[in-house]
Protein backbone atom coordinates (compact mmCIF):
# COMPACT_ATOMS: atom_id res chain seq x y z
CA UNK A 1 0.00 0.00 0.00
CA UNK A 2 1.36 3.52 -0.65
CA UNK A 3 1.71 5.48 2.16
CA UNK A 4 -0.70 8.36 1.29
CA UNK A 5 -3.65 5.86 1.62
CA UNK A 6 -2.70 5.33 5.42
CA UNK A 7 -2.12 8.79 6.40
CA UNK A 8 -5.48 10.14 4.75
CA UNK A 9 -7.01 6.87 6.78
CA UNK A 10 -5.83 8.79 10.27
CA UNK A 11 -6.68 12.26 8.88
CA UNK A 12 -10.56 10.61 8.24
CA UNK A 13 -10.93 8.65 10.68
CA UNK A 14 -13.70 6.70 10.97
CA UNK A 15 -14.36 3.69 8.56
CA UNK A 16 -11.28 3.93 7.18
CA UNK A 17 -9.19 3.13 10.99
CA UNK A 18 -11.68 0.49 12.10
CA UNK A 19 -8.84 -1.68 12.67
CA UNK A 20 -8.37 0.41 16.14
CA UNK A 21 -9.42 -1.52 18.85
CA UNK A 22 -11.00 0.45 22.00
CA UNK A 23 -9.50 -2.49 24.11
CA UNK A 24 -6.41 -4.62 24.32
CA UNK A 25 -6.80 -7.70 22.12
CA UNK A 26 -7.41 -10.83 24.46
CA UNK A 27 -4.84 -12.71 22.98
CA UNK A 28 -2.18 -10.39 24.59
CA UNK A 29 -3.74 -10.86 27.76
CA UNK A 30 -3.33 -14.93 27.40
CA UNK A 31 -0.29 -15.10 25.48
CA UNK A 32 2.33 -12.12 26.38
CA UNK A 33 1.39 -11.91 30.49
CA UNK A 34 2.94 -9.89 33.23
CA UNK A 35 5.41 -13.11 34.19
CA UNK A 36 6.43 -13.71 30.43
CA UNK A 37 6.98 -9.87 29.31
CA UNK A 38 9.41 -9.01 32.73
CA UNK A 39 13.05 -8.12 30.59
CA UNK A 40 11.35 -7.84 27.15
CA UNK A 41 11.97 -5.24 24.49
CA UNK A 42 8.43 -5.35 22.57
CA UNK A 43 8.42 -3.77 18.92
CA UNK A 44 4.73 -3.39 17.80
CA UNK A 45 5.18 -2.47 13.99
CA UNK A 46 2.05 -0.15 12.10
CA UNK A 47 0.99 0.23 15.66
CA UNK A 48 -1.52 3.43 15.26
CA UNK A 49 -2.72 3.91 18.50
CA UNK A 50 -3.16 0.23 19.40
CA UNK A 51 -4.29 0.39 23.34
CA UNK A 52 -2.01 -3.10 23.45
CA UNK A 53 1.26 -0.36 23.62
CA UNK A 54 -0.07 0.23 27.17
CA UNK A 55 -0.15 -3.32 28.18
CA UNK A 56 3.39 -3.73 27.02
CA UNK A 57 4.46 -0.33 28.31
CA UNK A 58 3.39 -1.53 31.74
CA UNK A 59 5.14 -4.86 31.95
CA UNK A 60 7.68 -5.08 29.46
CA UNK A 61 11.19 -3.79 30.30
CA UNK A 62 10.37 -1.48 26.88
CA UNK A 63 8.28 -1.57 24.26
CA UNK A 64 8.72 0.49 20.50
CA UNK A 65 6.19 1.44 18.39
CA UNK A 66 6.17 2.37 14.45
CA UNK A 67 3.70 4.24 12.42
CA UNK A 68 3.54 6.29 9.27
CA UNK A 69 0.96 8.66 10.81
CA UNK A 70 2.23 11.29 13.57
CA UNK A 71 -1.99 11.69 14.14
CA UNK A 72 -2.32 8.12 15.82
CA UNK A 73 1.29 8.95 17.44
CA UNK A 74 -0.33 12.11 18.89
CA UNK A 75 -3.67 10.45 19.58
CA UNK A 76 -1.81 7.63 21.73
CA UNK A 77 -0.05 9.77 24.22
CA UNK A 78 -2.44 12.42 24.65
CA UNK A 79 -5.20 9.69 25.12
CA UNK A 80 -3.07 8.01 27.42
CA UNK A 81 -2.19 11.28 29.07
CA UNK A 82 1.56 10.61 28.59
CA UNK A 83 3.92 13.55 28.68
CA UNK A 84 6.54 12.76 25.66
CA UNK A 85 9.17 14.34 24.16
CA UNK A 86 10.98 14.25 21.22
CA UNK A 87 14.64 12.65 21.07
CA UNK A 88 15.76 12.40 17.19
CA UNK A 89 14.70 11.88 13.77
CA UNK A 90 10.86 10.89 13.99
CA UNK A 91 11.34 9.72 17.33
CA UNK A 92 9.00 10.09 20.14
CA UNK A 93 9.51 8.75 24.26
CA UNK A 94 7.55 8.65 27.16
CA UNK A 95 8.73 6.21 30.25
CA UNK A 96 9.00 2.69 29.15
CA UNK A 97 7.65 3.65 25.11
CA UNK A 98 9.62 5.13 22.11
CA UNK A 99 7.27 5.59 18.99
CA UNK A 100 8.91 6.04 15.57
CA UNK A 101 7.05 8.31 12.71
CA UNK A 102 8.77 6.57 10.12
CA UNK A 103 8.39 4.14 7.36
CA UNK A 104 9.68 0.29 9.41
CA UNK A 105 11.59 -0.50 6.16
CA UNK A 106 13.78 2.24 6.98
CA UNK A 107 14.46 1.30 10.36
CA UNK A 108 17.27 -1.13 11.62
CA UNK A 109 18.56 -3.24 14.48
CA UNK A 110 20.96 0.32 14.67
CA UNK A 111 17.97 2.37 15.43
CA UNK A 112 15.38 -0.38 17.82
CA UNK A 113 17.74 -2.16 20.03
CA UNK A 114 17.21 -5.55 20.89
CA UNK A 115 13.97 -7.01 19.89
CA UNK A 116 12.78 -10.01 21.93
CA UNK A 117 8.71 -10.00 21.11
CA UNK A 118 6.79 -8.73 18.21
CA UNK A 119 2.92 -7.93 18.31
CA UNK A 120 1.47 -8.10 14.85
CA UNK A 121 -2.36 -7.79 14.92
CA UNK A 122 -2.44 -5.08 11.91
CA UNK A 123 0.38 -5.00 10.15
CA UNK A 124 0.81 -8.01 7.55
CA UNK A 125 -2.99 -8.11 7.07
CA UNK A 126 -2.53 -4.86 5.82
CA UNK A 127 -0.19 -5.51 3.13
CA UNK A 128 -0.74 -7.16 -0.19
CA UNK A 129 1.84 -10.15 -0.61
CA UNK A 130 4.43 -8.62 -2.51
CA UNK A 131 4.62 -5.82 0.31
CA UNK A 132 4.10 -8.56 2.74
CA UNK A 133 7.21 -10.67 2.06
CA UNK A 134 9.55 -7.44 2.02
CA UNK A 135 7.94 -7.14 5.60
CA UNK A 136 8.65 -9.97 6.71
CA UNK A 137 11.74 -10.28 6.43
CA UNK A 138 12.59 -6.74 7.48
CA UNK A 139 11.06 -8.11 11.05
CA UNK A 140 13.02 -11.34 10.45
CA UNK A 141 16.13 -9.11 9.92
CA UNK A 142 15.11 -7.10 13.95
CA UNK A 143 14.56 -10.93 15.67
CA UNK A 144 17.00 -12.78 17.00
CA UNK A 145 17.16 -16.65 17.14
CA UNK A 146 14.65 -17.31 20.23
CA UNK A 147 12.50 -13.86 20.22
CA UNK A 148 9.17 -14.78 19.48
CA UNK A 149 6.14 -13.29 17.75
CA UNK A 150 2.44 -13.37 18.35
CA UNK A 151 0.82 -12.49 14.56
CA UNK A 152 -3.22 -12.22 14.28
CA UNK A 153 -4.73 -12.94 11.08
CA UNK A 154 -7.72 -13.13 9.19
CA UNK A 155 -9.23 -15.33 6.79
CA UNK A 156 -12.36 -15.24 4.88
CA UNK A 157 -14.00 -15.33 1.71
CA UNK A 158 -14.43 -14.06 -0.85
CA UNK A 159 -12.11 -11.78 -1.79
CA UNK A 160 -11.95 -8.38 -1.00
CA UNK A 161 -10.22 -6.64 -3.61
CA UNK A 162 -6.55 -4.58 -3.32
CA UNK A 163 -7.43 -2.69 0.05
CA UNK A 164 -6.45 -4.09 3.53
CA UNK A 165 -7.21 -6.04 5.20
CA UNK A 166 -5.84 -8.77 3.79
CA UNK A 167 -7.10 -12.65 4.25
CA UNK A 168 -4.02 -14.57 5.08
CA UNK A 169 -4.29 -17.93 5.61
CA UNK A 170 -2.50 -20.82 8.01
CA UNK A 171 -0.74 -22.08 4.69
CA UNK A 172 0.36 -18.73 4.21
CA UNK A 173 1.97 -18.26 7.41
CA UNK A 174 3.63 -21.28 7.18
CA UNK A 175 5.00 -20.39 3.80
CA UNK A 176 6.73 -16.94 4.99
CA UNK A 177 7.52 -17.91 8.29
CA UNK A 178 8.23 -21.80 7.91
CA UNK A 179 11.69 -21.70 6.64
CA UNK A 180 12.95 -19.94 9.92
CA UNK A 181 10.40 -20.32 12.74
CA UNK A 182 8.33 -22.73 15.25
CA UNK A 183 4.88 -21.79 13.51
CA UNK A 184 2.21 -22.70 16.43
CA UNK A 185 -0.89 -22.22 15.24
CA UNK A 186 -2.54 -21.30 19.00
CA UNK A 187 -5.96 -19.35 17.73
CA UNK A 188 -9.01 -20.55 15.04
CA UNK A 189 -12.12 -18.63 15.59
CA UNK A 190 -14.78 -18.22 13.82
CA UNK A 191 -16.50 -14.90 13.69
CA UNK A 192 -20.34 -14.95 12.31
CA UNK A 193 -21.35 -11.47 13.99
CA UNK A 194 -17.94 -9.55 13.27
CA UNK A 195 -19.23 -6.61 10.93
CA UNK A 196 -16.77 -7.54 8.00
CA UNK A 197 -19.37 -10.26 7.41
CA UNK A 198 -22.54 -8.25 6.57
CA UNK A 199 -20.55 -5.20 4.91
CA UNK A 200 -18.75 -7.02 2.64
CA UNK A 201 -21.21 -10.01 2.26
CA UNK A 202 -18.60 -12.48 3.45
CA UNK A 203 -19.33 -16.32 3.24
CA UNK A 204 -17.16 -16.88 6.36
CA UNK A 205 -14.60 -14.77 8.39
CA UNK A 206 -11.61 -16.66 10.65
CA UNK A 207 -9.23 -14.97 13.15
CA UNK A 208 -5.99 -16.94 13.36
CA UNK A 209 -3.49 -16.60 16.42
CA UNK A 210 0.42 -17.54 15.87
CA UNK A 211 3.41 -17.83 18.14
CA UNK A 212 6.11 -17.58 16.01
CA UNK A 213 9.59 -18.87 17.68
CA UNK A 214 12.72 -18.04 15.20
CA UNK A 215 15.19 -20.34 15.29
CA UNK A 216 19.36 -20.25 13.69
CA UNK A 217 17.49 -22.68 11.20
CA UNK A 218 18.05 -20.18 8.37
CA UNK A 219 21.68 -18.91 9.42
CA UNK A 220 23.07 -22.43 9.43
CA UNK A 221 21.47 -23.30 5.98
CA UNK A 222 23.01 -20.34 4.67
CA UNK A 223 26.44 -21.10 6.67
CA UNK A 224 26.43 -24.73 5.07
CA UNK A 225 25.32 -23.07 1.36
CA UNK A 226 28.34 -21.02 1.25
CA UNK A 227 30.98 -23.48 3.47
CA UNK A 228 33.40 -24.91 0.99
CA UNK A 229 32.57 -28.63 0.26
CA UNK A 230 36.55 -29.06 0.55
CA UNK A 231 36.23 -27.64 4.11
CA UNK A 232 33.86 -30.56 5.28
CA UNK A 233 36.20 -33.94 6.08
CA UNK A 234 35.68 -36.65 8.38
CA UNK A 235 37.53 -36.80 11.44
Amino acid sequence: MKPSFWLQSWKEGGVKTSFHRQDVHPYVKFYAPDYFLRGQRVLVPLCGKDNALMWYKERAEHVIGVDLSMDAIEQFFQENNLNYSQTGHGRYEADGITLFNRNIFDLTSADLGRIDFVYDRAALVALPDELRQRYQKKIDDLMHPGSKCLLVTLEFQPYLGDTPPFSITPADVHRYYGDAYIVDHVKNVSLPNHRMVEKFNLDFLKEHGFILTKTAKKQLNELLYFWPLGAIKSS
